[in-house]
């Protein structure tokens, strides 16, 4: 008889089986049920009903087990374990295995089989520069052309953050915290800006996720979260990219600070 480890009980029971519903939910959709998501696999899901295939939902759920931190680094990934836990075969894993070892998630050894990728440090500090380079312009032009009805989905998701904060919803506030950002791209319709952000955000995801439980993290992300939706409501772009940029560099400095703590838990 099969034994699944614990490593993939957790993944399977915070994910659930095939759980795809953000992955194909309509871009105007700001439910509390829509607010997290991967756009990684989006693609390739549509057109093939509401689950997808079994290589997108494999990769999916793998995806998400590694970016939420279920799987830590370094931990092994058992083809047959997670044939077994979500019950496709062992070539769907594989080709899920693959798909995310080309995105720098999964390393895979010939002799040592697929692991969780450790996250490189340097490689953290070069995504955080593009993602502020490239958001500090984006909301710019949100404060300038983005429309009302757009404006407005932000300030919901502003207020369903404020309901996850009140509630001690850790895992909710991060699911809104990354669809703030993603509605920003989405409102101007700036798909390939999107394009480009999304895979720095899915690695970004798994830093966030190890800053967000810091006292105060939650709170403080709420406040910067509300000082640019004031500016974007006000039509101010200058004073959104200034708030912006605040607000990511304040990462950055928790990220150093935070390696000044935990010294080896990122690879140099």
């Amino acid at each position: 008889m099969l034994v699944i480890s614990v490593a993939v009980r957790q993944a399977s029971a915070q994910i659930g089986p095939f759980s795809l519903k953000s992955e194909n939910q309509p871009p105007g959709d700001h439910s509390m049920h829509s607010v997290g998501g991967f756009s990684g696999g989006a693609v390739a899901a549509r057109g093939r009903g509401a689950g997808g295939s079994k290589v997108d939902q494999a990769y999916v759920a793998l995806k998400r087990a590694i970016v939420s931190g279920a799987l830590a680094p370094e931990t092994p990934i058992d083809k047959n374990e997670w044939c077994a836990t979500f019950e496709v075969s062992k070539l769907s894993i594989t080709t899920a295995i693959n798909r995310l070892a080309f995105e720098g998630l999964v390393i895979v050894e010939p002799q040592r089989g697929s692991y969780v990728a450790r996250i490189h440090l340097d490689d953290v500090r070069q995504w955080m520069l593009m993602r502020r380079a490239l958001e500090v312009e984006v909301v710019g032009v949100c404060a300038a052309d983005m429309s009302d009805d757009a404006v407005a989905a932000l300030g919901q998701n502003l207020a369903y953050q404020k309901a996850a904060i009140a509630s001690g919803d850790l895992e909710g506030f991060h699911e809104l915290d990354t669809r703030f950002h993603r509605q920003m791209t989405e409102g101007l319709s700036l798909a390939r800006v999107g394009e480009v952000l999304d895979p720095i955000r899915t690695h970004l995801e798994r830093v966030r996720r190890t800053l967000l439980p810091e006292p105060g993290r939650p709170e403080g992300t709420f406040r910067e979260h509300e000082a640019i939706y004031r500016a974007i409501a006000a039509r101010a772009p200058d004073q959104a990219k200034s708030e912006m940029a605040g607000h990511l560099d304040r990462v950055a400095r928790e990220l150093h600070a935070f390696v000044g703590r935990h010294p080896g838990f990122f690879e140099d």
